[in-house]
């Protein structure tokens, strides 16, 4: 709770299988009351999957609750009291068939913070060796892609694509491995 809130009330207005709404009345510090509806549900990850020759795998799926198709990178929910490392290396065998010797967070962030808590964990999976994926019913129209880390950063840009979690993660992949090819230690300095 933050620093000087309190919760008066909280209910809940829904709970399904994926998804509960909540509504909680608060008093704020300045003892003003309010109310919030948001969502909660398990965590997320997404996975960028980069290669030897710096590309990255991405997932393209049909998504319901958007009406389109969209590239992103492999990832999904966690599984209720799974970590979210593990469930970065599941939904990348999954999804994609890859399995990653080296799998380091890049970073925590909330997906809708105003609306909905829930975090997603943005991971950079290296030392890759693809084999069969294993997807869901849902998944069943899912295509693997390859594309050079270059390019898909370009797509972020470009409208190609907007997943909020690939966004963050291509980006977050090209300014840590821009970064390291350009450190002393990689001898280009």
């Amino acid at each position: 709770m933050i620093d000087g809130w309190t919760t008066v009330s909280s209910s809940v207005e829904y709970a399904g299988l994926r998804v509960m709404v909540r509504r909680d009345s608060v008093r704020r510090s300045d003892q003003s009351l309010g109310t919030y509806e948001y969502t909660e549900s398990v965590d997320g990850v997404r996975v960028v999957a980069l290669d030897d020759q710096r590309r990255i795998a991405l997932v393209e799926e049909s998504v319901y609750v958007c009406g389109q198709r969209l590239l992103m990178c492999p990832g999904g929910g966690c599984e209720r009291g799974e970590d979210p490392l593990a469930a970065a290396h599941r939904e990348l065998a999954e999804e994609a068939g890859i399995r990653a010797s080296e799998v380091e967070l890049l970073t925590m962030m909330w997906r809708m913070p105003a609306g909905a808590r829930t975090r997603e964990h943005l991971y950079l999976a290296r030392g890759l060796s693809v084999g069969e994926h294993h997807r869901d019913p849902s998944e069943a129209d899912m295509e693997l892609h390859w594309v050079p880390l270059e390019q898909a950063v370009a797509m972020c840009s470009d409208g190609r694509i907007t997943e909020a979690g690939t966004l963050a993660a291509v980006l977050l992949t090209a300014q840590r491995t821009t970064a390291f090819a350009g450190s002393p230690a990689a001898g280009t300095a």
